[in-house]
């Protein structure tokens, strides 16, 4: 009997005391110093070129895939596409009969700052090193010119991309500079060099590096998926 009493006495203080535990428990904070986790990234985009050796702005087409470790830092392969690049007519070489394409294809290292709670909107810089492209067509006189040439180059810039769930949107401004010189040519046109080697028409080179050296800025927006 006195051990009933005891046992009742027990749960009469011992069960208001689980209560009042359980309900004052909080589950201790993540251990982790990151807000999300770690994720893949594409994204493909329209834009223009524009500003220093850039003319006028011209379209531009780029895609991008990535990945960033829970989302603070990581790399991407940037490829952008400018099938009419706008050549300001003050560098243009007089053998070029057009436009010409320049592509480019660049390997960045990218940080980035996820913000709110599942990062659904992160502001990026990267920049990296990687190589150039252009085609272009010789006038009729300059038929034995060619203008297919590859240099390389780098790359920096800056950009915000928005998520909702997996899909968003990225907008991104870079600065794109190509390795080599600018020379005076002999018809008071300026031309390009590569690792120092004059370009002139006149001379009747076989190999007019008009790519060397240029400089210019692309801005795009487009959309973006993470996964």
């Amino acid at each position: 009997m006195r051990i009933s009493l005891w046992l009742a006495a027990a749960c009469v203080i011992a069960l208001p005391a689980a209560a009042a535990a359980q309900q004052t428990y909080t589950p201790p904070p993540s251990t982790s110093p990151y807000p999300i986790a770690s994720h893949w990234l594409v994204s493909g985009s329209l834009g223009t070129d524009f500003s220093s050796d850039a003319d006028v702005p011209g379209t531009n087409f780029a895609g991008t895939v990535g990945w960033l470790y829970h989302g603070v830092i990581g790399g991407e392969f940037q490829s952008n596409f400018s099938p009419d690049f706008q050549l300001n007519p003050a560098i243009a070489p007089p053998f070029l009969a057009n436009e010409p394409a320049i592509n480019s294809y660049m390997l960045n290292v990218m940080g980035a700052a996820p913000l709110m709670a599942g990062g659904q909107f992160q502001p990026y810089a990267s920049g990296g090193a990687g190589w150039l492209t252009l085609r272009g067509d010789p006038t009729a006189g300059d038929s034995n010119i060619d203008l297919t040439n590859t240099d390389t180059g780098w790359n920096a810039g800056f950009g915000l991309m928005g998520f909702l769930g997996q899909m968003g949107l990225r907008a991104d401004l870079r600065y794109f500079k190509v390795s080599g010189n600018e020379f005076q040519g002999v018809d008071a046109s300026v031309l390009r060099a590569n690792h120092g080697v004059v370009v002139d028409d006149q001379e009747q080179l076989i190999n007019a590096n008009i790519l060397s050296g240029i400089s210019f800025w692309r801005g795009n927006v487009g959309i973006a998926l993470r996964w």
